[in-house]
């Protein structure tokens, strides 16, 4: 374990690239790390303050103790906690999403904290793959990591096309304001159903909704001409477990 006090220092200076890196997802906070680290997830490198040395240990030992104002450089948030660790971003192949009997995709949401908030009820409500099409914010971001609490964790996630879509064997259903069906437990009594939420302002893509087996809307009592995508979603989600 070494001490750090010079931004100088190649090990600053790796933390600082591996920050960069899209390859690597920052966890920061206690519960973030520790969440990870008894997922069986093993860290590139885990960083401490030395005051969080002094009164908390961890399941894994820290690689470098960092004064605070490095610690601060390094760290996302705005009042760091004293822990933050590096891991590899766990991306799943389109191969085992098909394995999943429930399976969300994303497609083309901008919004890192709509993104984490609709991973975190995925977990939630029984749904064990994701697929995010092309432009989508990546669930393993800081903040979308943030809003998930951690659940990009708990399940598969995978970058996908339209034609990964195609071949999925799943009942697609893409969620629409127009769609053809109101939303109901009976949509999802299938063995294989994946529900398809559009970005934030334009919806579900015409390329997507073309390949979809149903379009299904959420039906509202109050003038409200739509709802937030992470709202809809937990809606959709709590229906398919039997919920609502």
């Amino acid at each position: 374990m070494q001490t750090l006090t010079s931004r100088h220092n190649p090990l600053y200076k790796e933390l600082a690239s591996l920050k960069k890196d899209r390859g690597f997802m920052l966890l920061e906070g206690r519960r973030l790390v520790e969440d990870a680290l008894l997922r069986g997830i093993n860290p590139r490198m885990i960083a401490v303050t030395p005051d969080f040395m002094k009164d908390s240990g961890l399941s894994a030992p820290p690689d470098v103790v960092m004064s605070e104002k490095l610690f601060a450089g390094v760290c996302e948030t705005e009042t760091p906690q004293g822990v933050l660790a590096f891991f590899d971003i766990p991306w799943a192949d389109m191969s085992e999403i098909a394995q999943r009997e429930r399976v969300v995709i994303l497609d083309g949401l901008q919004d890192p904290g709509n993104v984490g908030t609709i991973v975190r009820s995925a977990e939630a409500f029984g749904f064990s793959g994701m697929a995010v099409m092309e432009g989508t914010a990546s669930p393993f971001s800081a903040k979308a990591v943030r809003a998930s609490m951690g659940s990009c964790l708990g399940l598969r996630i995978a970058r996908c096309t339209i034609d990964d879509l195609r071949q999925l064997p799943h009942h697609i259903l893409a969620m629409t304001a127009q769609g053809r069906k109101k939303l109901s437990p009976a949509l999802f009594v299938g063995p294989k159903v994946a529900v398809c939420l559009g970005r934030e302002a334009a919806g579900v893509s015409m390329e997507i909704i073309e390949i979809s087996h149903d379009t299904v809307f959420i039906p509202m009592k109050g003038r409200t001409e739509s709802l937030n995508v992470a709202v809809a979603a937990g809606i959709v989600m709590a229906c398919a477990a039997g919920i609502i």
